[in-house]
C-alpha cells in the first residue's frame, strides 16, 4: 500500500515537472477534460485487462481503477494548467472525487458489518470528519501570512493537505472493507 502513495507522489511530481517546461498554462474547457477522460478511459481499460491477466480479485481492480482515474485526471489536467490556480481546481477537484470514492467503500464496509458494530463505523467516521474540519482549520491558522509569510503556495499547501486527509481515509476505509470481507 505505500508503493501505491509513493507511486502517486512520484508521478505527481514527475507530471508537474514536466508540464511547467510549456510556455504557459492551458485553460482545461469541457472539450480538453473531454480528451483527457477519453486518454484515461484508454489506459484504464489497459491496466484493468493487465489486473485481470494478473488475477486480481475485483475489488482490488475496482479500487486501483478507481484510484488510477483520479490520479491520472489530476495529472494530466495539470499537464495543461499548471498556474496555482490550475493546480489548486486539480487538487481540490482529485479532493473530490476521493471524498466520493470514500462514500462509496463506506457504504459498502457499513452494509457488511453487523449491526451492532454499524455502530462502531459510523462512530469513528463522524470522529474522522470532525478531527479532518479541525485539521483544515489548523492548516488554515498555520497558512496565515504572519506564521507562514503567505503567498500563493499556501492556497496549494492547503489543497494537497486536504487531498492527503480524503485520500488517506479513503484508503482506510477501503483497508478496513478487504479485512472485513476476506478470509486469510
Amino acid at each position: 500500500m505505500k508503493d501505491i502513495f509513493l507511486l502517486f507522489g512520484l508521478l505527481f511530481i514527475s507530471s508537474t515537472s514536466f508540464s511547467q517546461s510549456k510556455s504557459a498554462p492551458i485553460e482545461v474547457t469541457p472539450a480538453i477534460a473531454k480528451k483527457i477522460n477519453a486518454e484515461i478511459s484508454k489506459q484504464a481499460g489497459q491496466l484493468k485487462a493487465k489486473l485481470t491477466t494478473d488475477k486480481e480479485e475485483a475489488i482490488v481492480i475496482e479500487f486501483t481503477l478507481d484510484t488510477f482515474q483520479i490520479e491520472k485526471y489530476q495529472e494530466k489536467y495539470i499537464d495543461y494548467d499548471w498556474s496555482t490556480a490550475g493546480m489548486r481546481a486539480a487538487t481540490y477537484d482529485a479532493a473530490a472525487k476521493y471524498d466520493s470514492l470514500l462514500n462509496k467503500y463506506y457504504k459498502k464496509l457499513l452494509a457488511v458489518l453487523k449491526q451492532a458494530d454499524k455502530t462502531i463505523l459510523i462512530n469513528a467516521q463522524k470522529s474522522w470528519i470532525a478531527f479532518r474540519d479541525s485539521e483544515l482549520k489548523l492548516n488554515g491558522v498555520v497558512g496565515k501570512d504572519e506564521y507562514s509569510g503567505g503567498g500563493t503556495m499556501q492556497q496549494l499547501i492547503d489543497a494537497d493537505n486536504y487531498l492527503d486527509l480524503v485520500k488517506q481515509r479513503t484508503f482506510q476505509i477501503y483497508q478496513h472493507y478487504i479485512r472485513a470481507t476476506q478470509t486469510y
